[in-house]
Formats: structure tokens, C-alpha cells, sequence
């Protein structure tokens, strides 16, 4: 046990003794520092781009904050003489789907309609899946609200003043999702806040109780739908060539999907 502890001591003292610098050895430190400048050199390029890259990035953000941020507008008791922001809507928000798809899909929808929630539910997203997303069928939504659901038009203004903002989607989907709850008392805003960002909910606020426009957009919804002999929700149109078929209101999928293979298999 004794030799191989001297054995490892030796060892130990073998290899520190390579690390000494030979007797004669004498620091050069112009020598050392001409050997580090290329060095130096590297690093500092190195910095450079680094520093330039972290400017840009940060430039970038504050672009895109500078574009993303909300205008201001005025809230206050002194403003009622402030005109309501009016923001571009982002296309026609209550479309999908290809233009050119050849055949053209209109629901006619009351968000206060049973009914209306559950092909939310169970027809549109295999219809969007299997017909939209794949360039077969253009989707319109018409809103058409049924005089025995008292809140069905705010619901549509409040649906449409989210599309105005980019929140279509987002506030279709809540208003379905919590029908039960706000076709009770009319809460609507209540059930719509939690679920869309702050200041895009100012907004639709500020739209739902003064922008005639949005009435305008279910007015139009509404003579369509008078012309097609909509008497119940929901319904749904199909459009080809110019020429408009309305499928009986609560079609399931399955009967859906068969009349539209149809009639892109005669086409």
C-alpha cells in the first residue's frame, strides 16, 4: 500500500515538474503581446458584428411595436364629440376560403340559435377542413338573426366590430362557446372581454354602441337571405355557376359533403 502511494507521490511530482519553465527562460512580453494582437483584432471584429446584430434586433421591435400599437383615442367625459377609431377592416372578414374555389358555401346564422352552435360545432370544421382548406368551397357567413332571440342582432354587431379589428374568429368561436350564458341576460361584452385582447375590446365597444355600419352589414345579410326564403337558422346556401340551392336548415355534415361532392364531380 506504501509503494503505491510513493509511486503515485512520484507521479505527481514528475508531472509538475514538466510544467516548469526551463532555468535559462526569461519573459518577452513584446514578443507575447505581437503574438496576441491578431488576436485582438478578432475579438474586436467580433464585438462589432455582435453589437450590430442586437441594434438591429432591437430596431425591428420597435418597429413592430411602433405598427402593432392601438391608436389612442379619447374616453374621457370630454370627449363626446370624438369621432369612434375606424379601423380598415382586414379583407372581408366573414369570408374564406379560395375566391376563384368553384363553389361558393353561405351559412345563414343567429349566434343565439341553438342550432346554429351546434353546426358551429360539428359541421363547419370538417366542412373548412375537407372543402375549404382545400380549394374546393369559398365559405360566406350571413348573419341573420331571428326575431325571437332578443340579443342575436347585438351578438352580430358585436361579432362584426371584432372582424373589423381582426378578431372574427375569435369572437364567432366565444360567442357559440358561451351561448347559453349570455342569451340569457344579454352579458355579452362579459362573456366576449376574457377571451380578446384589451384594446381590441375598447375598440369594439366604442364600434357596437355607435358605428351604423355594422347594421348595415346584417341589413345586406338579411335581404339576401329574404331572397333565398330563409325561414329558419341555420341554413345553407350553395352557389355554382350562378345559380343558388338551399339545403334543408339542420343538415348534417354527411349530407352536406355528399351534395357538394356532386356537384364538383358535374362540373
Amino acid at each position: 500500500m506504501e509503494n503505491r502511494e510513493d509511486n503515485l507521490e512520484q507521479w505527481v511530482e514528475g508531472r509538475l515538474a514538466a510544467l516548469q519553465p526551463p532555468s535559462d527562460w526569461q519573459p518577452d512580453a513584446a514578443r507575447a503581446y505581437t503574438a496576441l494582437r491578431p488576436f485582438d483584432k478578432r475579438m474586436k471584429r467580433l464585438r462589432r458584428k455582435r453589437f450590430a446584430v442586437a441594434a438591429a434586433f432591437a430596431a425591428a421591435c420597435l418597429a413592430a411595436l411602433l405598427v402593432k400599437a392601438p391608436k389612442a383615442y379619447c374616453a374621457g367625459p370630454g370627449c363626446a364629440n370624438q369621432s369612434v377609431p375606424q379601423p380598415a377592416p382586414p379583407g372581408n372578414f366573414k369570408q374564406s376560403g379560395a375566391p376563384d374555389a368553384p363553389l361558393t358555401c353561405e351559412i345563414y346564422s343567429d349566434y343565439e340559435c341553438p342550432a346554429c352552435a351546434n353546426a358551429f360545432r360539428d359541421v363547419l370544421p370538417l366542412l373548412i377542413l375537407n372543402f375549404v382548406q382545400t380549394g374546393k368551397v369559398r365559405l360566406v357567413h350571413r348573419d341573420f338573426p331571428m326575431s325571437q332571440h332578443p340579443y342575436a342582432r347585438l351578438a352580430a354587431r358585436y361579432a362584426n366590430a371584432a372582424g373589423m379589428l381582426g378578431e372574427y374568429d375569435a369572437a364567432v368561436a366565444q360567442l357559440f362557446r358561451t351561448q347559453a350564458a349570455w342569451s340569457a341576460n344579454g352579458e355579452i361584452d362579459a362573456q366576449l372581454a376574457p377571451m380578446l385582447p384589451p384594446a381590441a375590446m375598447q375598440q369594439i365597444r366604442q364600434l357596437v354602441n355607435s358605428d351604423s355600419a355594422l347594421d348595415d352589414g346584417i341589413a345586406a345579410d338579411i335581404s339576401q337571405g329574404r331572397e333565398d326564403k330563409i325561414v329558419s337558422t341555420p341554413t345553407f346556401v350553395i352557389v355554382s355557376n350562378g345559380h343558388r340551392e338551399k339545403i334543408p336548415p339542420g343538415s348534417s355534415y354527411e349530407l352536406l359533403k355528399g351534395y357538394l361532392d356532386e356537384l364538383l364531380k358535374a362540373r
